[in-house]
C-alpha cells in the first residue's frame, strides 16, 4: 500500500513539474513572439550596433580606474 503512495506522489510531481514547464516554455514563446512582431514594426534592430560599437573597439567599459589603489595597505601590529 505505501508503494502505491510513493508511485502516486512520484507521478503527481512528474505531472506538476511538467505543468510547470509547459507555462515557462508558452511564455518565453510568446515573449519572443511579441520581441519579433515589435522588431517588424519599429527599426530597434537598426539601432542596436550603436551600442556595441564601445564595447567592440575596446573602450574603457572594463578598463579599471586609474585612481584606484591596487596595493592593499594594512595597518602595523605588535605582538604584546
Amino acid at each position: 500500500m505505501f508503494a502505491w503512495f510513493l508511485v502516486a506522489l512520484v507521478a503527481l510531481t512528474a505531472v506538476a513539474a511538467l505543468g510547470v514547464l509547459a507555462d515557462c516554455g508558452l511564455r518565453w514563446w510568446s515573449a519572443f513572439g511579441q520581441l519579433r512582431r515589435e522588431t517588424k514594426r519599429t527599426s530597434v534592430i537598426a539601432e542596436l550596433p550603436a551600442f556595441r560599437a564601445g564595447i567592440a573597439q575596446g573602450g574603457a567599459a572594463f578598463g579599471r580606474s586609474p585612481s584606484r589603489p591596487d596595493v592593499v595597505v594594512r595597518p602595523a601590529t605588535r605582538a604584546a
